[in-house]
């Protein structure tokens, strides 16, 4: 698989736990799935702070892909480095790397959509100018 250079302006290391392993003694693609969770949540906070966690307006994800390169291990040193790609009118394009910090190796990429929605309304607006603005401010660029 060819993975895309891209420039992370944002990062969340991970604690590898012991359940987090499977029975091939490496961390469980569903588990996977979870930090990237974790990386996303990171990234939003960072980008709005509690902003999205209590108005009307949210991000959801609406389709998600991961590829697992290679696994994962309990003693590795791993973070969720994760940037938002481009920005649409009502969706945003996000891609996450799993990397191991001693070595750089990539071990998944989660691409993924969300959707701004008015949370009343249960519907997809339009992204507001100030997302656009803050995501760029971390992003280092215009969005």
């Amino acid at each position: 698989m060819e993975i895309k250079e891209i420039n992370f302006h944002q990062e969340s290391p991970v604690q590898i736990r012991f359940n987090d392993i499977d029975l091939l003694g490496h961390v469980n693609n569903a588990t996977l799935q979870e930090y990237f969770d974790l990386g996303r949540m990171h990234y939003i906070h960072e980008a709005f702070g509690d902003e999205l966690f209590k108005g009307n307006k949210a991000l959801i994800i609406a389709s998600i892909h991961t590829d697992f390169v290679m696994p994962t291990f309990l003693r590795e040193d791993i973070v969720v480095k994760t940037a938002i790609l481009r920005i649409g009118e009502k969706s945003l394009q996000m891609e996450q790397h799993l990397v191991e910090t001693n070595t750089n190796e990539v071990k998944a990429v989660c691409k993924s959509v969300m959707v701004a929605i008015d949370k009343q309304m249960h519907q997809s607006i339009v992204m507001p100018q100030s997302w656009r603005d803050k995501i760029g401010k971390l992003e280092q660029k215009k969005m």
